[in-house]
């Protein structure tokens, strides 16, 4: 072991050498496949150092080269072995250095971090005044009204000028925040998003207005987030993610461990959406035939020419390998068939042209949005033979097929020039009108986004020989993604779209969050996502008055992709229909399936819609008949099946070569929290 004192100091868990001289046993630990992969690598050094040794003579290298080229060779080995068996899951290292950054940071708790209630107050009612005045400034008297009619911002007001409870404050804060949140356009103005900003740190301040326990109730959350970090498995339960990441909301809102946060931002930090699409599908998205004649009026050397032109060719596409963005070259290939007369005083010049043409250019899509490559390489030839040269006098036609014939050259090049000009403009225009998406188009994502109060998710292009992929990254500042990498899928379809659990949760929790929903805005919601209205409903259910129901703040949806089934559903605190309330906890959930028949996949609901309480507490008569009525109004819901009807693609889609073209899922799984689905 001469000369190994570097490798050496990797500390080897002395268990693991007994189960490296026998058998590994069935009883080590995960934790302990490190330490085993470092033992190994060592003896590994020393056997490769052992045989370089030998053969020194034959390589004629010092023996101490032979060593450390020994023991490299086995430090890669071991590196590739360590990074493939803990990369996709939350391992022990990972969660010692949360545990030890929390404890730090119980140590660390900042007085002077703490939202102040009187300042957020103060902040809130200068924003109040700042949006009158923005909407008074900027719209029409009646919109403005509107607009202010709609945030009902003196009850807020009011109840801070009046010195009202904290707690009262708090209220009206809450009430207000949730009008701010919507899909109504105008939501994502700068005066909305400031004035919810103040409002979210006032609701904010409100919890901590308490300063002589704030810093136990950070504490307390921080003890409590020990105790969930010890707890999670290497791939977190639902609910195991969701209480960690309530607990990191509520350290974040308060200013404090922020390296902790930032600590489990990075840990967290697996793109939780995917979207896969195949070359074949993008070829079959964009190729296409070009047959296009088109009129000739142009003139050179003096010469007016006038005729036609028919360009008979194909626009392919190839996807290029980019780990940095997506890439796809476009190339027309095409041949030009021409017939013109030219014009020069009294002399007519009949010419037939027949000429071929190759361009590409590199189409990017990066999270900037769709973008073209400057360079535009263009391959042209062109040649062209005059055929008659028409005059009442042959000495005039004797003359101009001579200077024809001294001016070809400079002609042709001049000619060549501007088709491979003429033909270059055109092909820039319509690939940008095809390939390039809209201008607004992400504008209207990011407005939308800025609605909901979410924030732009990161993306990550890149292009195989055979895909085209982007992974996002979806989550707020105060939210967290996944440790577990989307699953591969070896066969290639031509649509596969991957979502995490942690997506959802991220994408819904700000909107629904401790907000109320009535039957019929549930009814919309649904309408939006592609679902049909049920017209199956009974006269008696359309008597029936309509529901509302209260989302919690902790998690108000439910998705879990777990061991090939996927449970969907909603949280609530209040169930009301009619004069019959319910105040208590309940989950109403699904349970899918994916079935295939006749070689198409679906989800299926596996029995009735549950309806469950969380906590145990017995039900009354009346509440438990309202349980009866939240099952079946929830049963329309979450119909019995799911997935089962085709996508087509409507008549008005931008790319022509698409439209009316029918997919039907192909692929359904759910497994490690994500929901795979693939279509074809």
């Amino acid at each position: 072991m001469a000369g190994s004192s570097r490798f050496r100091e990797i500390t080897i868990h002395p268990d693991c050498l007994g189960c490296l001289k026998y058998r590994w046993r069935a009883t080590t630990s995960l934790s302990q496949l490190p330490c085993i992969a470092e033992v190994a690598c060592y003896r590994l050094a020393i056997w490769l150092t052992s045989e370089l040794r030998e053969r020194r003579r034959f390589l004629k290298l010092p023996p101490t080269i032979m060593q450390r080229i020994g023991f490299a060779t086995a430090f890669c080995l071991f590196f590739f072995c360590l990074q493939s068996s803990v990369n996709a899951q939350l391992s022990d290292a990972d969660k010692q250095r949360l545990v030890s950054e929390i404890e730090v940071a119980v140590t660390q708790i900042d007085e002077g971090r703490f939202p102040d209630f009187q300042s957020s107050s103060e902040a809130v009612l200068l924003q109040i005044d700042q949006t009158k005045a923005y909407f008074q400034s900027s719209t029409d008297p009646a919109n403005a009204g509107a607009w202010m009619a709609y945030f009902d911002l003196e009850p807020l007001a009011d109840a801070i000028h009046s010195d009202q409870s904290p707690v009262a404050i708090g209220l009206a804060a809450r009430k207000l925040r949730v009008r701010l949140v919507g899909f109504a356009a105008g939501l994502e103005l700068r005066a909305v998003g400031d004035l919810r900003t103040s409002v979210e740190t006032l609701i904010t301040s409100v919890v901590f207005r308490d300063r002589d326990r704030r810093k136990e109730l950070i504490a307390r959350q921080l003890n409590s987030l020990v105790e969930i970090v010890r707890s999670m498995d290497a791939n977190p339960t639902p609910m195991q993610s969701t209480r960690l990441a309530a607990v990191m909301r509520v350290l974040e809102s308060s200013g404090q461990a922020t390296d902790l946060i930032e600590t489990l931002r990075q840990i967290f930090d697996e793109p939780n959406v995917a979207v896969v699409v195949s070359e074949a599908m993008v070829q079959q998205a964009i190729e296409r035939e070009v047959d296009e004649s088109r009129p000739v009026r142009d003139c050179i050397l003096g010469t007016r020419i006038v005729g036609t032109a028919l360009l008979e060719g194909r626009v392919t596409a190839e996807l290029l390998p980019s780990a940095d963005d997506a890439r796809i070259n476009l190339t027309l290939d095409a041949k030009m068939q021409g017939q013109s007369i030219g014009y020069n005083r009294s002399v007519r010049l009949r010419t037939i042209s027949n000429g071929q043409v190759a361009i590409s250019r590199e189409v990017i899509l990066d999270p900037a949005g769709v973008q073209f490559s400057a360079d535009i390489p263009v391959d042209a030839s062109l040649s062209s033979r005059i055929i008659a040269i028409e005059h009442p006098l042959g000495l005039v036609r004797k003359i101009a097929k001579k200077k024809a014939a001294q001016q070809k050259p400079l002609a042709d090049q001049i000619a060549l020039g501007k088709f491979r000009n003429q033909v270059r403009d055109q092909f820039v225009e319509e690939t940008e009108g095809v390939v390039g998406s809209e201008p607004s188009a992400l504008d209207r994502a990011r407005r939308v986004l800025k609605r909901l109060s979410l924030s732009e998710p990161l993306q990550r292009w890149s292009t195989s020989e055979d895909r085209l992929s982007l992974q996002a990254l979806f989550r707020r500042h105060d939210q967290l993604a996944t440790v577990t990498p989307r699953p591969m899928v070896d066969e290639c379809y031509p649509v596969m779209i991957q979502v995490h659990e942690s997506a959802l949760d991220n994408a819904f929790s700000p909107v629904l969050a401790g907000r109320t929903v009535r039957e019929d805005e549930l009814n919309q919601l649904l309408e939006k996502s592609g679902r049909q209205a049920d017209d199956t409903a009974t006269a008696d259910e359309e008597r029936e008055s309509p529901f509302e129901i209260d989302f919690a703040r902790l998690r108000p949806i439910i998705f879990e992709a777990r061991d090939d089934t996927l449970r969907v559903g909603v949280r609530g605190t209040r169930f009301l229909q009619g004069g019959r309330e319910l105040k208590q906890s309940m989950e109403i959930t699904a349970v899918y399936a994916p079935v295939e028949r006749d070689g198409v996949m679906s989800l299926v609901r596996q029995g009735d819609v549950a309806v469950d309480f969380p906590g145990g507490r017995r039900l009354t008569v009346s509440q438990a008949g309202l349980r009866r009525t939240i099952q079946k109004k929830f049963s329309s819901v979450f119909p019995e099946s799911v997935l089962d009807r085709t996508l087509e693609i409507p008549a008005d889609a931008k790319l022509e070569t698409l439209r009316g073209r029918v997919f039907q899922p192909q692929l359904i799984v759910a497994q490690d929290g994500w929901f795979t689905i693939a279509v074809r």
